[in-house]
């Protein structure tokens, strides 16, 4: 029999030790010297059978424990024997309020200790049987209805000649768009279990082909007319098959599979089929679905066509190339591109794993008449997030870190499967040898920084390949409790190698040039679909490469910076670090109109190492992805913009700044404003007079900077300016005009204050961080001419 868990909670060492030494060796033990110790033991630990618990503790005592407890339904799980001092009726009323099992007053009798302890466990474990009984029936009941859909539609599959993974994508494309449907409206009344039976009954759509002839449903060649009119009946048809069941047409799953079999290959403008219907009149089950459908017939492989790319097949949906369909799924459809990607390539081994947590999650702990344990359920929510991040990453070292056991669990897919896994103590300095230092605090500073709302961040850093050193890429995600909302409880991360990728990707091996330039002009020409602009570069002479039919590179005389219209050489080159790295690097730059996000990476094209520089022109109101983070350019964008606006000035929070850091380096001119005498504001008028005087010093600002500039209130009565392209001349121009417009502002609550402002700037000064300390420091020196002038304190 499996040995069961006790959780010993007291803050005296030597009466966890007499408790244990008294219940003797049959049982496992687990200690917390007090009730904020134990919590953190419950969140992580599902295996805790019974708790003993001391009632007088620092910290939290045993009362609080239970509330919380309480709170997060936990008591419904684990019993509780309060173990104490404490004699009086009202400690044990108390207790037994809160739901304990036991209540021992010490002194301590052993034979009533240890028989209070057998009767409860032997109780709960009764009950856990029962409960795991019925969680087996619903589960094998679930397993069994999940099963019939599969086969008959893997018949359909099978007897269609379509890939196997057709209806699981089908399942997973649905389950996406539908998710994002309900995130942009409420128009549709969809809750998380009919999102479940619409991806169940998205099984069936096509199961009405079983009763197509199999010459036309596996003709390689374009159908005729009239076999066309026989393919389009399968919709009918399969309806038909539905309405012919004798039982369970009053159930929810049926409504849906009917609405889906029949009405899939309808379309928004009315021109679809069986019945022709439009706009809203098509349920919007099968609107999803029919999505789905085209998304996946485009990018797989038929008997009759060959596979488009991801981008192609977007592009031709949204181009109306497949039909008409309701705009609003269309924008879904755009804003999960990304994702559809990843979840349309994911291994199907791997997916069972993932849909029974969901399966757990959300039938058997959401709707099931079982007691609700919240900490399986966090635990589930937390696998789910591991589960999403590694299928987005592929290969590299992957690593799962828990903070409460300060263990790193690490996986080195570039390993012998023998030498593949480790786990590391991150309290050992010598297990992380290869990261220096500086690494190893930039990692666990980034880490620290994070926070549930924006919990994903990505590094570069010096790595030891063999006998070198490689800039590799660093991804990681911190997963977080709503228990622990300040800080985070685990983590995840991949770290890549560029070089080892661009090798598989683009052989370098010093064969003949026709051995790999199709393949790269495959790729370049798949790029210049997405990207405005591609191009190579070498960035030892700033020009740009033309690469011919051939696979030839040749120099065209044209230089890089021309495009930024620079004569010289970008201030922040990322094209020559990623040259001289062997990486590849990110940032924004500006033309005189227009912003770009650039893409700088290194290739090597048969011995010739050069750069691939991807631009894509930013419109206002656009999100663009990188390194693992969405960056926000929209001010009116209605997604997540309140993390990252100051709600006083309605400008940008130092949170933006600290989270996009990294893609900002590109801004030349740097400036720093601070108002003049707010302190004195605030103690003589009061803090709303304080509100409305940075208020009025924001919108002064923004009427004096050009669209593309960046003002962020970075702390107090302090803001940042960001200027792309901008001389150090025209610098200084624009903070005297800033001042100016400070000086001028007049505000009607308060017309007796006068405002000014000490500001500091610089230009071509980088990284980032080291332009705003000597911006600061120059903001500093005009504010010590500006107190001295007026004899006021610092």
């Amino acid at each position: 029999m499996e040995r069961q868990t006790i959780l010993i909670v007291d803050d005296a060492e030597m009466n966890r030790m007499m408790l244990s030494d008294m219940l003797g060796d049959q049982y496992d033990y687990v200690e917390a010297a007090d009730g904020r110790e134990a919590l953190r033991i419950l969140e992580k630990n599902v295996s805790i059978d019974l708790i003993l618990l001391d009632i007088n503790m620092p910290e939290m005592n045993g009362f609080e424990v239970l509330e919380e407890m309480n709170r997060y339904h936990w008591i419904e799980e684990v019993p509780v024997i309060m173990i104490t001092a404490e004699e009086s009726v009202e400690s044990m009323e108390h207790a037994y309020s809160l739901g304990v099992t036991d209540y021992i007053p010490r002194p301590f009798n052993v034979y009533i200790v240890r028989r209070r302890v057998e009767n409860t466990l032997n109780l709960y474990v009764n009950q856990k049987r029962l409960m795991r009984l019925v969680s087996d029936q619903i589960a094998e009941k679930e397993e069994n209805n999940t099963l019939m859909v599969s086969i008959l539609s893997n018949v359909v599959e099978i007897r269609n000649h379509e890939s196997g993974d057709h209806i699981r994508n089908i399942r997973r494309i649905t389950e996406l768009l539908l998710h994002q449907l309900v995130q942009k409206t409420k128009a549709y009344h969809l809750s998380e279990e009919d999102i479940a039976l619409i991806m169940t009954a998205s099984s069936l759509h096509d199961i009405g082909k079983i009763t197509i002839p199999e010459e036309i449903l596996n003709k390689p060649g374009k159908l005729t007319k009239e076999e066309f009119e026989i393919m389009k009946t399968h919709s009918t048809a399969g309806a038909q098959i539905l309405e012919q069941m004798k039982y369970g047409q009053d159930k929810p799953l049926y409504r849906y599979a009917l609405e889906i079999c029949r009405w899939h290959h309808e379309r928004w403008d009315g021109h679809g089929y069986p019945d022709g219907l439009m706009g809203e009149e098509i349920p919007i089950s099968a609107q999803i679905v029919a999505i789905a459908d085209v998304y996946d017939a485009l990018t797989s492989e038929r008997c009759y066509k060959k596979a488009y790319d991801h981008t192609t097949a977007i592009n031709m949906i949204l181009n109306g190339e497949c039909g008409a369909f309701n705009p609003l799924l269309l924008e879904c459809l755009t804003e999960t591109a990304p994702q559809l990607r990843i979840v349309t390539g994911v291994n199907g081994d791997a997916m069972p794993y993932r849909f029974e947590l969901n399966r757990l999650s959300e039938e058997i702990l959401a709707h099931a008449d079982l007691p609700k344990n919240d900490r399986v359920q966090n635990l589930l929510a937390t696998m789910q997030e591991r589960i999403d991040f590694f299928a987005s990453t592929s290969g590299g070292i992957q690593f799962e870190y828990d903070a409460v056991s300060r263990l790193a669990d690490v996986t080195n897919w570039n390993e012998p499967p023998q030498y593949r896994h480790i786990v590391k103590n991150v309290t050992r300095v010598n297990d992380f040898r290869y990261l220096s230092q500086h690494d190893f605090k930039r990692l666990r500073d980034a880490m620290d920084a994070t926070t549930k709302e924006n919990p994903e961040f990505a590094l570069s850093i010096l790595f030891p390949v063999g006998n070198e050193y490689h800039w590799c890429d660093l991804r990681v995600r911190t997963l977080w409790s709503d228990f622990r909302p300040d800080h985070y409880i685990a983590a995840v991360g991949q770290l890549l190698d560029p070089q080892m990728k661009e090798e598989k990707e683009f052989p370098s091996q010093g064969g003949p040039l026709d051995s790999t330039s199709p393949v790269v002009l495959q790729n370049i020409r798949c790029l210049q679909s997405v990207f405005d602009t591609v191009r190579l570069i070498d960035p030892t002479t700033y020009e740009v490469l033309d690469l011919d039919e051939a696979g030839v590179l040749r120099h065209s005389k044209q230089h890089c910076a021309a495009f930024w219209n620079n004569e010289g050489v970008c201030a922040n080159c990322i094209s020559a670090r990623a040259y001289a790295q062997k990486s590849t690097l990110n940032k924004l730059e500006f033309t005189s109109t227009d912003m770009y996000f650039v893409v700088s990476k290194y290739l090597n094209l048969n011995g010739t190492p050069c750069v691939l520089e991807l631009l894509s022109r930013l419109d206002e109101g656009r999100w663009i992805d990188a390194n693992g983070t969405r960056l926000l350019l929209d001010r009116n964008h209605d997604g997540n913009m309140d993390l990252f606006l100051d709600p006083v000035t309605d400008t940008y929070s130092r949170r933006y700044y600290e989270t996009y850091r990294a893609h900002l380096e590109g801004m030349e001119s740097i400036a720093i404003i601070d108002a003049n005498r707010f302190k004195q504001v605030n103690d003589s008028f009061g803090h709303p007079a304080g509100d409305a005087v940075l208020r009025e010093i924001a919108r002064a600002i923004k009427d004096c900077i050009r669209k593309t500039d960046i003002l962020i209130r970075y702390g107090g009565d302090e803001f940042l300016l960001l200027f792309p392209k901008m001389s150090e001349e025209i610098l200084e121009r624009k903070m005297q005009e800033i001042s100016a417009a400070v000086e001028n502002i007049r505000i009607a609550d308060y017309p007796e204050l006068r405002l000014s402002i000490s500001i500091g700037g610089v230009t071509g000064v980088h990284p980032i961080t080291e332009a705003i300390r000597q911006a600061d420091l120059r903001m500093y020196a005009q504010k010590q001419a500006y107190n001295h002038e007026h004899q006021l304190d610092n």
